[in-house]
């Protein structure tokens, strides 16, 4: 297949996503992406459509709408056998507006499917919606939110991209810090960081040689640093910066405790991860979660974003050996049944192969 995809090439997701596409099954692809570049393996072909990084999010869908045509042009060009917008009240709505059929949108976070604070975004949504020739969901809660907006569920294909189960398999666990909580995510402010750090600090009055490695970058990591240092435990907290993604197995084994506060998600890959290497999850209670973890038994879910709630399950798990290491098992196993990316790469394949025959 020629794949052509529409989407933020200095996204983690979609380099994995392209790569695995490009490296693992052969195929050529190419990369439309209007704010920064981003690495990708040698066969992928990327077309930057030349705006600074930071500038989508200053413009907002201008960067987008202004960029259309330039974009129709490139599909012309590429003459793909299909097309894939990644998100859709962006990407998927650019997709829509190229005329380019079939076309692939992809709904990724539940909340990213219709903004529900701009009329506008929402439009662009529901346009992308309509149009796309199949839309395929990360997750079954995704896939029930594209159907209350009125899509066919004919035309909906419910499965993740997947993880890496060779790389982030358990691996040898000598060096694992029974202590050590990690986190993975963005170092944004919808990420809630900060309430990990806050939950941090608080934990540590009940279990004192706790620590926490915050793995990633963002607009928020100076106020996050701060915050640290006020709650006095900045010397407990480590800051790495982005890693390489083949360093990350390494972080995840040598740490115990895997933490997410953030509200809504689609498929987290983080914490697919941090489950299959054998970190023990604590994350927020919410739909996306909810299909991989029963709190309690493989994970603990977290109502809301109170510190006070997150530092009692870090001491908790903490002090609960056999909870972790049950968990660990139930965690590999349910990674390596449901979200395993040759698997599901595959299933993906051949979906996308089935559209482009059809059409």
């Amino acid at each position: 297949m020629r794949i052509c995809f529409l989407a933020d090439a200095g996204s983690v997701n979609t380099r994995s996503w392209v790569n695995a596409f490009a490296q693992d099954l052969g195929h050529e692809v190419h990369v439309v992406s209007v704010n920064r570049t981003g690495q990708f393996a040698p066969p992928v072909v990327l077309h930057h459509l030349g705006t600074e990084a930071g500038t989508q999010d200053t413009l907002g869908k201008l960067a987008y709408l202004r960029s259309i045509r330039r974009i129709r042009r490139i599909v012309q060009d590429v003459s793909p056998d299909i097309l894939v917008g990644y998100r859709v009240a962006s990407y998927g709505y650019v997709g829509a507006r190229t005329g380019f059929r079939p076309l692939v949108v992809v709904a990724q976070g539940q909340n990213i499917i219709v903004p529900r604070r701009s009329l506008p975004k929402r439009m662009f949504a529901l346009t992308a919606i309509r149009e796309a020739t199949l839309l395929h969901s990360w997750a079954p809660h995704m896939t029930e939110r594209l159907i209350e907006l009125g899509a066919d569920p004919d035309r909906i294909l419910t499965c993740h991209r997947g993880i890496d189960i060779a790389r982030f398999s358990s691996g040898q666990e000598v060096d694992r810090d029974p202590s050590s909580v990690i986190v993975t995510r963005n170092l944004n402010r919808w990420y809630r960081i900060d309430v990990i750090v806050r939950a941090l600090a608080l934990a540590r009055r009940e279990v004192g040689d706790l620590t926490g490695r915050m793995v990633g970058d963002g607009e928020s990591e100076s106020d996050l640093r701060q915050l640290a240092d006020e709650l006095d435990v900045a010397e407990a907290v480590e800051f790495t910066g982005r890693v390489p993604h083949e360093e990350l197995p390494a972080l995840l084994r040598r740490s115990s405790i895997y933490v997410s506060a953030v509200s809504a998600d689609g498929v987290s890959a983080s914490l697919l991860e941090a489950m299959a290497t054998g970190c023990f999850p604590i994350v927020r209670d919410n739909a996306a979660n909810r299909h991989w973890i029963e709190s309690g038994r493989n994970g603990l879910l977290i109502a809301g974003d109170r510190p006070e709630a997150y530092a009692e399950a870090i001491v908790a798990a903490r002090r609960d050996d056999g909870l972790r290491s049950n968990a660990a098992r139930m965690n590999r196993n349910i990674v390596t049944e449901r979200a395993d990316s040759a698997r599901n790469m595959r299933t993906i394949e051949r979906a996308y192969q089935d559209l482009i025959d059809r059409n």
